[in-house]
């Protein structure tokens, strides 16, 4: 249903049947009338968006290095990537006048990734991003985990039109049936890169509801955005016991101290999770 391959660093290409999921031709229909609302929601859809009969083709992104150091793995994964970003090359791209985003600064802040000053402070964000994308590439960042990042949901969508965007407007666009399909296809892909990056030994934080409750263990508590405020969504991915798993608050919530508190808390938590001493 759902094939997928690596272009670049960085960016993926995807490709998803729609006869498979959506069996008949009216439901195919409809899902073209709500695509036309979509497509139109973000002008940056044209560049990495298209339908072709009944396949949908778009750009996705992850960054994976295929390098490896003595730091323990840690996956960053969010919900699904804007449109926009996708478009640069580069998550959390920029914001409103192309300044930096502020996600890159709450990892900083709490101890979980940090560039060189250069790559942090740079004004123009077209070298900003290609500083940031060859950084993860060469594992050349101050952090105590090998830093991979990735996205549960891989369809990109806008970051400002408040009806399409975020992993709420991929809902809205394939309706809850749909998604629930693409779920499982997008959790065995998520299965296959961790056993690439990590192996069966490392650390996940997850940023939103669906990635955290789609990989989690049977006895890894549920979603609850109580203890996603307070650091205590902890516990393992359902696969490997030793693949820790924190959830962290959303992204829209980090900016606050009681947020980045709750991140230092996961980061911590997985750090002592592990027993080579690193720090």
């Amino acid at each position: 249903m759902l094939h997928f391959d690596q272009t670049t660093f960085g960016i993926q290409e995807f490709e998803l049947d729609l006869t498979l999921l959506y069996p008949t031709i009216e439901e195919r229909n409809k899902f073209r009338l709500r695509f036309e609302n979509f497509l139109q929601s973000d002008s940056f859809h044209q560049h990495i968006i298209s339908l072709h009969g009944d396949f949908l083709r778009y750009l996705s992104e992850i960054f994976i290095s295929n390098k490896e150091d003595e730091r323990p793995p840690l996956l960053l994964l969010l919900g699904n990537p804007a449109s926009h970003s996708v478009a640069a090359g580069m998550c959390f791209a920029f914001e409103k006048g192309g300044y930096e985003h502020r996600f890159w600064r709450i990892l900083r802040e709490t101890g979980v990734l940090e560039f060189n000053q250069q790559t942090s402070f740079n004004n123009d964000p077209t070298t900003r991003n290609e500083e940031k994308r060859e950084a993860l590439q060469e594992l050349d960042y101050r952090s105590p985990f090998r830093i991979g990042i990735a996205v549960f949901y891989s369809l990109p969508s806008s970051a400002s039109d408040p009806k399409w965007s975020g992993v709420n407007g991929v809902r809205k666009l394939f309706g809850k049936k749909a998604l629930e399909k693409i779920s499982a296809c997008e959790e065995q892909r998520i299965g296959a890169l961790l056993s690439k990056f990590m192996g069966d030994h490392g650390g996940i934080l997850a940023f939103q509801k669906d990635a955290y409750n789609r990989i989690r263990s049977f006895d890894t508590p549920p979603y609850s955005r109580d203890l996603a405020r307070r650091g205590l969504l902890l516990g393992q991915y359902t696969h490997f016991s030793q693949i820790y798993l924190a959830g962290s608050p959303p992204t829209r919530m980090m900016n606050s101290e009681d947020g980045k508190l709750a991140l230092k808390q996961c980061k911590n938590w997985i750090l002592k999770k592990f027993s080579s001493g690193f720090s």
